[in-house]
């Protein structure tokens, strides 16, 4: 392969202008796709109004960061029962005078040694205290899985609620249109009876008046959708857009019947099914070991270590043993004949060579294992002060809990409460758009006749407008408060 040195510079020229073409493709991609996804033209769903929310929620991800906190912590508790194990090494160079840790005596010379070594213990018991610590950061941790469940159906009730907000503005919209059609055929209608001397000009006159109120009504009631929508998209951390529209849904007239669980019922569903109610047991039931695991400091520790230990040094030599003889004593002569005398003792003859750095290593390896205990005495209280504040932390999390499950019986009473209201009130104002339907198409029948003046037709059609809007907010209020019992229940937030 050819260094960048060796390329011709057309070359090189060539190939960055190519990877910036990428590079420009890549970005123009992800920005289209990322501006596809915040300036949607698709109409959003419920369901993907939901999912937008829960994947851009910072609530969620705060809870899922805290969440991620606590399992570490959790992964620690768990790599607390594995041996400690450390290596050590050192690399010294000698001058002078010293002692040479191979043989404990003086040299005076210039030399390196190092000694290298590695151990290990490992905790056999401390009453208990890391089993303990274990239970109890794992709990902590399933708390914090719950309340990342928690946040997830705080956010999917919200979104719904604001969802069903901009349908209950959009059918006020809808209202508003055909009371403004309404008064305009009735201009229209009049002003041609004025001009054929049938009707004088003051009908015409506060017909006007009227159409001009009905536009007003419905400016007010469409500035009230864009709220609605704007209230919506900042529930769901959408950047706000002005083509953004949820899908229609038809929502039916609520037959009201009463609720299928009573507010008792819901709340025994609810302590079942509430991330909340679950997350603040498990936090009463991690603080049961966490004083158990304050207690086990009390105990004493006893550890097992072992370890390995080498050294070296460079002044060092080694006796190679060469070979061995049986020194001549001296020579004699028997019977004529020359004889040479040995000792009867052998003599071993040795080389002195290098010592290398791997035979040292390998010759001077020690090793060791051992028992170890230590008994807490006296620490200043220390351990006795964590027991009692393990103590307290206990009853705060037995009253957070408390807290909560009257918290939730609250608001389930309120909720339950609320919902009769609300179908009190859908009722009387069903009850009320009847009879004003029946008022206005009478005083209309009247007017059309000459037989009553514009402004009874005024009144009326202005009583049945504002009766109209009441029943339109009291049915939406009917199934919010159906959906919040619906929500204690872990009931799917649809509106099928």
């Amino acid at each position: 392969m050819k260094s960048l040195k060796t390329l011709p510079m057309k070359t090189l020229k060539k190939a960055a202008l190519t990877g910036l073409l990428a590079l420009s493709i890549n970005s123009i991609q992800a920005q289209s796709q990322a501006q596809k996804q915040i300036n949607n033209d698709d109409i959003w769903s419920l369901r993907e109004a939901v999912d937008y929310a829960m994947q851009n929620s910072i609530t969620i991800k705060k809870s899922e960061l805290q969440a991620r906190t606590s399992e570490v912590t959790y992964f620690q508790s768990k790599m607390a029962f594995l041996p400690t194990i450390t290596g050590n090494g050192s690399l010294q160079w000698n001058f002078g005078r010293y002692v040479d840790p191979t043989t404990n005596q003086f040299v005076n010379q210039t030399t390196q040694t190092g000694n290298y070594g590695i151990s290990g213990n490992v905790l056999l018991f401390q009453g208990g205290q890391q089993i303990h610590a274990y239970k109890q950061n794992q709990r902590l941790y399933q708390a914090t899985q719950e309340d990342i469940e928690q946040s997830k159906y705080n956010v999917s009730l919200n979104v719904a609620l604001y969802y069903l907000q901009v349908l209950q503005n959009q059918e006020l919209v809808a209202a508003a249109t055909s009371q403004l059609e309404v008064s305009r055929l009735q201009v229209e209608r009049t002003d041609k009876l004025v001009k054929a001397g049938s009707l004088p000009q003051t009908n015409l006159f506060d017909l006007q008046a009227q159409l001009a109120n009905d536009q007003l009504s419905l400016t007010t009631a469409e500035n009230n959708l864009r709220l609605a929508k704007l209230n919506l998209m900042q529930a769901m951390n959408l950047p706000a857009q002005d083509n953004f529209e949820v899908e229609k849904i038809e929502l039916p007239d609520p037959t009201i019947n009463p609720y299928p669980q009573t507010a008792a019922n819901i709340y025994d569903e609810a302590l079942r099914t509430q991330p909340s109610v679950k997350a603040a047991d498990i936090r009463v039931e991690s603080s049961k070991y966490s004083i158990m695991s304050a207690r086990g400091y009390l105990f004493p520790r006893l550890y097992l270590s072992a370890g390995l230990n080498t050294y070296y040094s460079s002044g060092q030599s080694k006796y190679v043993k060469t070979g061995e003889v049986y020194p001549t004593i001296g020579n004699v002569t028997v019977d004529g004949v020359p004889y040479t005398v040995t000792s009867i003792q052998k003599s071993t003859t040795y080389n002195q060579e290098k010592y290398s750095f791997g035979s040292q290593i390998s010759d001077n390896l020690g090793q060791y294992v051992g028992f170890s205990l230590s008994i807490p005495i006296i620490n200043g209280w220390q351990y006795r002060n964590n027991i009692s504040k393990t103590i307290v932390q206990r009853k705060s999390y037995e009253l957070d809990a408390q807290s909560t499950r009257v918290t939730l019986r609250q608001n389930i009473e309120q909720a339950y409460n609320d919902l009769r209201a609300a179908a009190s009130q859908y009722q009387a104002n069903r009850d009320q758009v009847a009879a004003q339907d029946l008022s206005f198409k009478s005083n209309e029948a009247r007017f059309s006749a000459g037989l009553a003046n514009s402004l009874d037709y005024n009144t009326s059609k202005n009583n049945l407008a504002r009766a109209q809007a009441n029943l339109i907010n009291s049915k939406y209020t009917y199934y919010f408060r159906v959906k919040i019992l619906d929500f204690y229940q872990n009931k799917p937030l649809t509106f099928e």
